[in-house]
């Protein structure tokens, strides 16, 4: 073998050694970067499901804001009735005062 041949190679080799060391280097990022992916893949998944769980409790809230809507406004329809009923309405009462006045002077 002759030394140009064998500088050639040892150059070669050098070569190759440092790429073996670079592709060593980028699979480890490659793998950082894969594992910090999962990361943010675990922490999306995890944010939609406290979305879908928001979104499940506003709509309980909402439907349960509107029974209670319909009940409160059953029982103020009722209490007018019984008013009326009883002649405790406004413009009674006080026309009822009034002629209790009126009839004292």
């Amino acid at each position: 073998m002759s030394p140009v041949t064998l500088v050639i190679e040892l150059v070669l080799a050098a070569m190759l050694a440092a790429c073996l060391f670079y592709f060593w280097r980028l699979d480890r990022k490659l793998a950082a970067l894969r594992t910090g992916q999962d990361g943010i893949r675990a922490a999306a998944a995890e944010l939609m499901q406290a979305t879908q769980q928001a979104e499940a409790a506003v709509r309980n809230l909402r439907a349960t804001a509107q029974e209670t809507g319909r009940d409160l406004q059953a029982r103020i329809n009722d209490a007018r009735v019984t008013a009326d009923r009883l002649g405790l309405g406004a413009g009674r009462l006080r026309s009822s005062a009034d002629v209790g006045a009126r009839g004292r002077l």
